[in-house]
């Protein structure tokens, strides 16, 4: 780093303009030393605060929200979080209640057809009763 040459009155006149005070030249030595150190620091940390914002903006712009459709955006964003184990929890009730209501329907046809076969068996009962009913009375009228 190249040396700079300290102007001493101009530094001088500077201070006792601005606060009012005579510094010798030992103390303006170390007040130039200390000012161009300060400098030199403000400049480190600007490129690096200029770098952290350049970062800071290229990752916002990856979770910016979409402009064109920002309701599709948050209905993925939903189905990552929940989406899934609701659309399994869905497809998994409604194959369990298809599956029960498959049994049901079995089961009320099954309970239809044994109620008609009972019904045509009862049936069959009492027209094979009147029907010896029927044959004793008329074995009854033939005596």
């Amino acid at each position: 780093m190249p040396q700079q040459r300290i102007d001493f009155k101009k530094l001088r006149s500077q201070i006792s303009l601005q606060y009012g005070i005579d510094l010798d030249e030992t103390t303006l030595i170390v007040l130039s030393i200390l000012t161009g150190e300060l400098k030199r620091q403000h400049t480190i940390m600007n490129q690096k605060q200029e770098e952290m914002a350049a970062q800071i903006k290229l990752s916002k712009k990856a979770l910016q929200v979409d402009a064109v459709h920002p309701r599709w955006q948050a209905f993925w964003h939903g189905m990552g979080q929940w989406g899934l184990g609701l659309c399994l929890a869905v497809v998994l009730t409604s194959v369990l209640l298809s599956i029960d209501w498959t049994k049901e329907r079995k089961e009320k046809q099954l309970l239809h057809k044994e109620l008609e076969l009972c019904k045509a068996a009862y049936y069959q009962k009492i027209n094979e009763r009147e029907a010896k009913a029927a044959s004793k009375t008329g074995n009854n009228k033939k005596k």
